[in-house]
C-alpha cells in the first residue's frame, strides 16, 4: 500500500513546497498565455497573486496565519525594496517567518544584456544579505528566493568575451564564494561599480534554467528558480 503524500509540519519545508507549487502553477499559466505578462509589474501581480491562494491552503493549523507584501523596505541604513514578501504567522509561539523574494523579466527587446546580468547579481547579493542578516525578536528569514523569466538566449549560453565573462548567468554557470564581481572595462560596468560596489557572496550558487515554449506560439522562454542561503540550489 501506498503511502499518502502530506504536506510537511515543519514550516521551512512547508514554505519550500508551497513556493515550488506556486512556481510551477505560474508557469504553466503563463506558457498558456492565462494572462499578458510582457514586463515585470504583471509578473510581481499575478505570481504574488498564486503565493496568496497557494500560502493560505498550506496553512494547516488554527493558529497560523499566512500574508503577502509587495515593495517592502528591508533596509537597515539604506533604503531596500523587495519585490515580494512572504509571511507565515504563528500565533501560539508569536513567531513569524518571511521570505523575501526578487523577480526580474528580461526580454530580447531590452538589448542591454550587460545590465542586466549586473542587475541578476544585486538581487541575489542583496537577498543573501537579507536573509544572512541577523534576526530580531520572532522574526526568522531562513532562506530567500530570485526567479527570473527571459526569451533572450543570450542569458542562458556561454559568453566568449566581455562583461557577461565575469557576470556569468548561463546554464549551469556558479556564482563562486569570496570572490569579487565587477567589470571596470566599460562605462556601464564602470557606472554600476561606482552606484553599488563589488559583490562578494558568502555562499556558492547556481544558474538552472529550465527551458519551456509558448503553448500557442512555440516561442521559446527560460525560467530560473533559484533559493537563497542553501548550498543546494533547485
Amino acid at each position: 500500500m501506498d503511502s499518502l503524500h502530506t504536506i510537511p509540519q515543519a514550516i521551512n519545508e512547508r514554505i519550500e513546497e508551497m513556493i515550488n507549487m506556486a512556481w510551477m502553477i505560474f508557469v504553466n499559466q503563463f506558457i498558456s498565455d492565462k494572462y499578458v505578462i510582457n514586463l515585470e509589474a504583471p509578473f510581481q501581480l499575478h505570481f504574488s497573486s498564486i503565493l496568496k491562494s497557494v500560502g493560505e491552503l498550506y496553512c494547516l493549523n488554527k493558529d497560523e496565519s499566512f500574508h503577502i507584501n509587495l515593495e517592502v523596505n528591508m533596509g537597515e541604513q539604506r533604503k531596500n525594496y523587495v519585490d515580494i514578501v512572504l509571511e507565515y504567522n504563528i500565533a501560539s509561539t508569536g513567531e513569524v517567518y518571511k521570505v523575501p523574494i526578487e523577480l526580474k523579466y528580461r526580454t530580447l527587446s531590452q538589448s542591454a544584456e550587460d545590465i542586466g546580468a549586473m542587475e541578476i547579481y544585486k538581487d541575489i547579493y542583496n537577498l543573501e544579505k537579507l536573509t544572512n542578516r541577523k534576526t530580531e525578536g520572532t522574526s526568522i528569514i531562513k532562506n530567500s528566493y530570485f526567479f527570473c523569466i527571459t526569451n533572450n538566449q543570450r542569458y542562458i549560453k556561454k559568453s566568449g568575451s566581455g562583461l557577461k565573462m565575469v557576470f556569468v548567468t548561463y546554464d549551469e554557470a556558479t556564482i563562486e564564494p569570496n570572490k569579487e564581481y565587477k567589470y571596470l572595462d566599460t562605462n556601464e560596468g564602470l557606472k554600476f561599480y561606482n552606484k553599488y560596489g563589488a559583490f562578494k557572496f558568502d555562499q556558492q550558487y547556481k544558474f538552472r534554467w529550465h527551458q519551456a515554449s509558448k503553448v500557442k506560439t512555440k516561442e521559446n522562454y527560460w525560467f530560473l528558480k533559484m533559493k537563497i542561503g542553501s548550498s543546494e540550489n533547485d
